[in-house]
């Protein structure tokens, strides 16, 4: 029966859509109220610029597009400046911790190379199994179930193979496949200006933040993908543990779709 309403429900949204209307049904629940959005408040959502228009060519490159939503399009849409930020700095490699299919890999990368960069942009993934682990930190707002947990590991798993291939034409991109922090035991630092840590779980994201400050070049920027984000709340609190015994310049906590950023 489920299968059947759904559907049906696809293909009333399609025959919909072809005559200009846009239906959808979600239902309201204690982790999912849907807002309506003005879409006038930001330029970006009706007239497409740099960013927006980078942020949709890397994604269907990936394939990503059932993923796309307004939350989605605001984080990438920070972290792209911040990257083309951080590319202008004079020195630094660039990482990235977590990559799935590889559209945040390749947007940043676009950027980078727009800047000439000339240095590595290494990329950190386990490249099987999707997520880590929930622990006892990971524990959510949402409490979710055992059962919702192993959905959300696995959502993420990404492929070697996949990446490999919508990354290869930059040839500064240099894939390390394997968990964190294991994987950086054979890592050998350089200095760095961007890092883009995208691993929702708090044992990786701590471990990426402490790996890599020492390394990070004043002024460079530590991006976390996943702060503020209610279902992954250990990425917060790894953030939080991390800021406290530092005294970065700046660290902003993006208030509408999550992530932060961090100046040392």
């Amino acid at each position: 029966m489920k299968t059947l309403l759904r559907s049906l429900y696809k293909c009333t949204q399609a025959a919909l859509e072809r005559v200009g209307v846009y239906f959808v049904i979600s239902r309201i629940t204690f982790r999912n109220r849907p807002e309506v959005i003005n879409r006038a408040i930001w330029k970006p959502f009706v007239i497409e610029d740099k960013w927006r228009s980078l942020y949709k060519a890397t994604q269907a490159e990936t394939n990503g597009d059932s993923t796309d939503n307004i939350f989605r399009q605001c984080r990438f849409y920070s972290t792209l400046q911040m990257a083309n930020y951080a590319a202008s700095l004079p020195i630094g490699d660039v990482i990235e911790c977590g990559c799935w299919h590889g559209h945040s890999t390749i947007a940043i990368a676009s950027v980078l190379a727009d800047h000439k960069f000339s240095g590595r942009f290494h990329v950190f993934d386990s490249f099987e199994g999707g997520l880590s682990d929930f622990q006892d930190k990971d524990e959510s707002y949402f409490q979710l179930s055992e059962t919702e947990k192993r959905v959300q590991i696995s959502q993420f798993k990404s492929n070697f193979d996949f990446v490999e291939s919508v990354t290869a034409r930059f040839g500064f991109i240099e894939l390390h496949r394997g968990w964190i922090p294991q994987s950086f035991a054979s890592f050998s630092m350089r200095p760095v200006k961007f890092v883009h840590v995208d691993v929702d779980m708090y044992e990786p994201t701590k471990a990426a933040l402490e790996f890599f400050w020492d390394g990070l070049v004043s002024d460079g920027c530590i991006v976390v993908d996943d702060y503020n984000h209610a279902v992954f709340e250990g990425a917060t609190r790894a953030v939080d543990e991390f800021v406290e015994g530092k005294a970065p310049k700046i660290f902003y906590k993006m208030p509408f779709g999550g992530s932060c950023y961090i100046i040392k």
